[in-house]
């Protein structure tokens, strides 16, 4: 009789347990946006039902990036276009990614650059820096303001308080005003954080150059040499740097 009775209580214990967890499961809010808001630019819809299925979002975030880094790193211009634009100017990475150049460096429609990079955030909204770059990228080497302010958005409706969003927000709005000393200010607290893309470092060095700050420019050129281990951007801070510490300078 006493097993009898212990029966009532654990059917009891398990159908409480079976409620709090139903409960916290309806509670529970995942990080990464529904499977019905991933859009598909291109090929892929294989992988990313994998990543669905597998958990692997932040996996093939990743990957897709890279996709995105090699499609950007494709020329659109034709070769003596590209010679002209080069002609006069500091280094750049494959020809892009690199705000110290006259008009037409480093530019090109690239009509998937904006859905690219928005799939990489459906993926994975939590990859700040794929969003830095690509914001940054669209706005100030693109031009395209207004698609760069989307993919912050997207970014900002997953992380409300991502303050370095909302620092290149206010960097491609004072850039609207023509304003490279605000915009290097807007970019300053951003330049500190270890998942700054050094393009963004880049920009921020030509904008204090251009606008005469030339000790802050050095400063950030010193970091790039510490911190970067892309040869090109390299190249072009030690350049840099010496020009900036000549005399006279």
């Amino acid at each position: 009789m006493e097993k009898r009775a212990g029966l009532p209580l654990l059917l009891a214990a398990l159908l409480a347990w079976g409620a709090g967890s139903t409960s916290a499961f309806r509670a529970y809010r995942s990080p990464f946006p529904p499977p019905g808001e991933i859009r598909q630019s291109g090929s892929g819809a294989a992988a990313d039902i994998f990543s669905l299925a597998f958990g692997a979002r932040r996996i093939f975030a990743d990957l897709w990036f890279v996709r995105l880094l090699q499609y950007y790193g494709t020329s659109e211009l034709h070769v003596h276009e590209e010679h002209e634009a080069h002609e006069g100017h500091e280094g750049g990475h494959s020809g892009h990614h690199c705000c110290e150049h006259g008009a037409g460096y480093g530019k090109g429609r690239y009509p998937d650059f904006l859905p690219m990079s928005l799939h990489v955030l459906q993926l994975d909204p939590g990859f700040t820096a794929a969003c830095l770059y690509n914001a940054a990228s669209l706005a100030f080497n693109l031009e395209r303001s207004g698609e760069a302010e989307a993919v912050l958005n997207y970014g900002l409706r997953y992380s409300p308080k991502e303050w370095k969003y909302l620092s290149v927000l206010a960097a491609i709005g004072y850039s609207k005003a023509e304003d490279p000393k605000a915009v290097a200010r807007a970019i300053a607290p951003v330049l500190r954080e270890p998942d700054c893309p050094v393009m963004l470092k880049q920009l921020a060095a030509f904008l204090n150059k251009r606008a005469g700050n030339y000790a802050a420019a050095a400063a950030i050129y010193a970091d790039i040499l510490a911190t970067s281990r892309d040869p090109v951007y390299l190249q072009n801070a030690r350049r840099e740097l010496a020009k900036l510490r000549a005399p006279g300078k």
